[in-house]
């Protein structure tokens, strides 16, 4: 660890003063209404509900959603050998596979190099 780095761990950091709507850890207190009135409005929607409701719209002269359109032309895209449509066909029909990661501990001592 570097002088500089020493330093800025050995200051003892003070949580920021913001008024009395704040603990002596820094935390917002019960009842603070420092953020009321901020955030999503009521009433709107978010973009998953917006994709939602676009691709629940009729997308074709015969009546299918413009979602069925975009799964069609998905799975063409995985006819045609596209890997990224075939892994998003295979995501949402069999499932994400688990990834499974393998940890070795040999109880040795970590090495640590310092640059300066």
């Amino acid at each position: 660890m570097g002088r500089k780095q020493k330093e800025l761990k050995e200051q003892k950091v003070e949580p920021i003063k913001n008024g009395n709507n704040r603990n002596n850890k820094g935390q917002f207190v019960a009842g603070n209404t420092a953020s009321v009135g901020k955030g999503r409005p009521k009433g709107s929607q978010s973009i998953p509900d917006i994709l939602k409701k676009i691709g629940e719209e009729e997308g074709t002269l015969d009546g299918k959603s413009k979602l069925d359109v975009i799964m069609y032309k998905v799975f063409q895209y995985a006819l045609e050998g596209k890997p990224w449509a075939v892994q998003f066909i295979a995501d949402r029909t069999e499932g994400k596979a688990k990834e499974i990661r393998e940890v070795t501990n040999k109880n040795e001592p970590i090495k640590i190099i310092t640059i300066d």
